[in-house]
């Protein structure tokens, strides 16, 4: 009876003695899980720092490049300056460093649509309001007219500072009231191109055909220098004539550009496609300049299979003085 007695206590001392080891191989499994989480934690928010650390190298580098081409050629700004150009990579630690900068008056600036103000016009006199040459713009590049006369409405409405519907194709608080989730319309200039996605009438589709040719400037003026419009967005000298200038006609005088650019306006102007016009409004001539003081940086820091984005704007002010006045971190453009 002894002997099985303590036959039965040995048996349950190794059980104990099992759970024992069971309980810390549990705990340690969970001590190991915990401290690779906390590693990949480490790793993934130093990576952060990096990409974050690395972005603005490269954003204080535009910013010199800015300042360069400035003091180089304060009177133009053309797509043969360093700013301008494409392709360029710098190692930057054990990662790459690329980007791109873009001239704002290169493009068409959707909160000139909050002042959209109409300009008589006669037999002699071309000329037209900010919200009929968007809509042209958006013909030409392929836009079915509904759609584009939708938008030209909804988009002011957006941006323009009254809570008054443009017209029957407009779009204010009631009409985003009744959306799922519902939402006001901020009547105040753009800040964020992303804007676009909550208006009224758009779509992805038409949101990816657009965005090249549209952007933002932090005022209701529009601006088109004339030496950073590339050939491939054509259809934005199109719209400044609203529609009289033929697409063809305008990827020729962007073409016949010199490598620097027109040396002014008048020289733009003496253009036999736009001399065939006849007389142009001063408004449609205002539009018009060889400079520019904002400009939009897209840089990427790539490392690890791991990617950082920052968006940053440039603007000089009438100081002669430049600045980022917004910063955006992420992709989403």
């Amino acid at each position: 009876m002894r002997y099985l007695s303590r036959k039965k206590q040995q048996g349950i001392a190794l059980i104990v003695v099992m759970l024992v080891v069971a309980l810390v191989v549990i705990i340690a499994a969970s001590m190991t899980g915990r401290l690779q989480l906390l590693m990949s934690r480490s790793i993934n928010q130093q990576a952060i720092q990096q990409g974050l650390w690395s972005a603005l190298a490269g954003e204080q580098l535009v910013y010199n490049v800015l300042e360069q081409d400035y003091k180089d050629s304060k009177d133009s700004v053309h797509l043969a300056q360093l700013w301008a150009r494409e392709g360029m990579v710098f190692p930057v630690g054990n990662g790459m460093l690329s980007g791109e900068v873009q001239d704002l008056h290169s493009c068409f600036n959707l909160n000139a649509l909050a002042q959209d103000s109409s300009s008589t016009t006669n037999s002699t006199t071309k000329s037209g309001s900010t919200r009929e040459q968007f809509e042209v713009l958006l013909r030409t590049i392929g836009v079915e007219n509904y759609i584009a006369e939708q938008l030209a409405s909804t988009i002011k409405d957006w941006v323009d500072s009254d809570s008054l519907v443009t017209d029957s194709l407009g779009a204010e608080d009631d009409n985003y009231r009744g959306k799922i989730v519902p939402y006001l319309a901020p009547n105040s200039l753009m800040v964020n191109i992303t804007e676009l996605m909550a208006v009224e009438g758009m779509t992805g589709a038409i949101y990816r055909k657009i965005r090249p040719y549209v952007c933002l400037v932090p005022s209701t003026d529009l601006r088109l220098n004339i030496n950073t419009i590339s050939t491939e967005h054509a259809a934005l000298l199109t719209a400044a004539f609203n529609g009289d200038l033929d697409i063809e006609d305008a990827k020729s005088i962007l073409n016949s550009r010199d490598q620097e650019g027109f040396s002014d306006v008048a020289d733009f102007l003496a253009a036999t496609e736009i001399t065939a016009l006849g007389t142009l409004s001063s408004e449609i001539q205002a539009q018009f300049e060889i400079t520019s003081n904002d400009f939009r940086a897209l840089l990427i820091f790539r490392a690890d299979e791991q990617e950082f984005t920052v968006q940053s704007v440039f603007q000089r002010d009438s100081q002669e003085k430049l600045a980022v006045i917004s910063r955006q971190f992420g992709a989403i453009q």
